[in-house]
């Protein structure tokens, strides 16, 4: 038998199993993604974003790229209610040790938020939820303590969403907890507004 033909075989062979053992990898991959997938989503529905934090995890690992899993991640951080929290009659190390566990949740959401959101809104700059997520982002920069950060994007969120009232208290109260006393009776005096032409608007 000629041997360059045996040769030439073998290595047709190996580049078969290789291409084999790829489209497997790539199936099984496919396979655990969507499963994840239709996990997270479940979970959303049921208000559960706790429990699907180390889904979307795995999810990421998976598949890097996935802007809106990311932004789901933000928000199951933000959200996050497995975390204890610091008691009054506990050692102050153990205080000090959860206090910065929560301050690092925080920081994470708002880290991933401020990506993912100025990215959103660079591809998809019509996304009819693009409000929605400048104002899970503010609320993420607010338990930061980042409260003047957390005004202006309440603000860009209510002009992204004028349906998103809400977003004048949440101004009021933190320009309240600041004691500029002028800014914040403007803010209720926009959210009263904007509650009643909401109500007509019904």
């Amino acid at each position: 038998m000629d041997k360059t033909f045996t040769y030439t075989s073998k290595l047709v062979c190996i580049f078969f199993v290789f291409v084999q053992t790829l489209w497997a990898g790539g199936s099984k991959k496919k396979e655990e993604t969507t499963a994840l997938r239709k996990q997270i989503y479940n979970l959303h529905k049921l208000d559960e974003e706790t429990s699907s934090i180390p889904y979307l995890e795995r999810y990421l690992d998976l598949s890097q790229n996935e802007l809106y899993f990311k932004l789901l991640y933000a928000k199951a951080l933000l959200y996050r209610n497995d975390l204890s929290v610091p008691r009054p009659d506990e050692p102050a190390e153990d205080r000090i040790n959860k206090a910065k566990l929560i301050q690092k949740n925080y920081n994470l959401s708002s880290k991933l938020f401020q990506e993912n959101v100025l990215h959103l809104e660079k591809v998809r700059p019509r996304d009819p939820n693009l409000g929605r997520w400048y104002y899970l982002w503010a609320f993420s920069e607010w338990y930061s303590d980042n409260k003047e950060k957390s005004i202006k994007l309440f603000q860009k969120a209510v002009k992204l969403d004028y349906r998103l009232t809400e977003s004048y208290y949440n101004i009021a109260s933190l320009y309240e907890s600041l004691g500029q006393w002028q800014d914040a009776n403007l803010y209720w005096r926009k959210f009263e507004k904007a509650e009643k032409e909401l109500e007509e608007e019904d």
